[in-house]
């Protein structure tokens, strides 16, 4: 077996010292360039090749990121919508205890002998009707009404008090696995039918319209009505009203939670993503300016190889 004198030096070829100076440059080049584009755009992770593990971790958060963003997005168009409904619940209200205010004043008037004036009366509960029907139809920015469910209606009643809206009431996610509904269908706000606020419908007249046509007919009978079933009806309905806006207050309340978390939970993220691709450009620079010495003296180096050495090997 033949053995090797340690003690004998090591030769190498011209072809072997082109081989491993070649290789060098280049390798010193990709190094240059990848340098050269992390001081140009900033960030440490430019290719998947950069950093593999690294990529991964950015794409998984950059989902993350996308996905707390739309939170943010779902829960302020939320608290828009519920905004608007809680003060359009708040104006209908206001209306109501108007309306009621009236209402008890009627015995009043007839004890006083003023009759006459119960036209009047009934003008101002018409007059609180279409104020109520207009609140009724409050839309959004997009112009979908508030109170018209999930359907396609332009709006969610039409002149006679009918209901056009369908579906449940719109929702948003503003958390993973968690909807909250930011407005009331119409039924739920202002009821329906006999019961309900805004029916003009004859044979099927709302509390309101009830109210207008007793005042109108002004007989003992219908006086009679207005006094004691026509405003329990109107204190029920009051209190339907005051149910929904206790409903939509609460709402609003849980979306603007939701969306500060989703607020601190996207910031977080975004931190997380610059310390995985934000480079650090003092020491990027100075590796760059490293680097390019190291080419340089590697081109230097190459520049000594013989010509005919560096053809043969070419």
């Amino acid at each position: 077996m033949t053995s090797i004198d340690p003690s004998m030096p090591i030769t190498y070829s011209p072809a072997a010292v082109a081989n491993t100076m070649v290789e060098g440059l280049a390798t010193d080049q990709n190094n240059l360039a990848s340098l050269e584009q992390q001081v140009s755009t900033g960030f440490a992770i430019n290719s998947p090749s950069d950093n593999p593990e690294g990529a991964a971790n950015l794409l998984q958060l950059n989902a993350s990121l996308t996905r707390f963003t739309q939170y943010q997005t779902n829960a302020a168009d939320g608290k828009g919508w519920l905004e608007a409904g809680n003060g359009a619940v708040n104006s209908v209200l206001d209306v109501l205890h108007q309306v009621q205010s009236i209402v008890e004043s009627v015995s009043g008037a007839q004890l006083a002998g003023n009759g006459s004036e119960l036209p009047s009366l009934a003008e101002q509960v018409s007059s609180a009707l279409s104020e109520i029907s207009n609140l009724a139809n409050t839309t959004y920015e997009n112009g979908q009404p508030i109170f018209g469910g999930t359907g396609n209606a332009t709006q969610a009643y039409d002149s006679s008090g009918n209901y056009l809206g369908a579906g449940n009431a719109p929702t948003r996610t503003v958390a993973p696995g968690t909807q909250i509904a930011v407005s009331l269908t119409g039924p739920q706000v202002f009821g329906t039918g006999t019961s309900g606020l805004l029916s003009q419908t004859s044979g099927s007249l709302g509390v309101l319209s009830q109210i207008v046509s007793d005042l109108q007919s002004g007989t003992p009978a219908s006086i009679s009505n207005v006094e004691g079933s026509d405003l329990q009806s109107l204190n029920a309905a009051i209190q339907t009203v005051e149910g929904a806006a206790s409903t939509l207050g609460a709402n609003q309340q849980a979306i603007e939670q939701f969306s500060a978390q989703a607020t601190q939970t996207a910031g977080a993220l975004q931190q997380q993503l610059g310390s995985v691709q934000d480079v650090n450009m003092a020491s990027a620079i100075t590796n760059l300016q490293l680097q390019q010495t190291a080419y340089q003296a590697a081109l230097w180096a190459t520049s000594q190889l013989s010509t005919d050495d560096l053809a043969k090997y070419l």
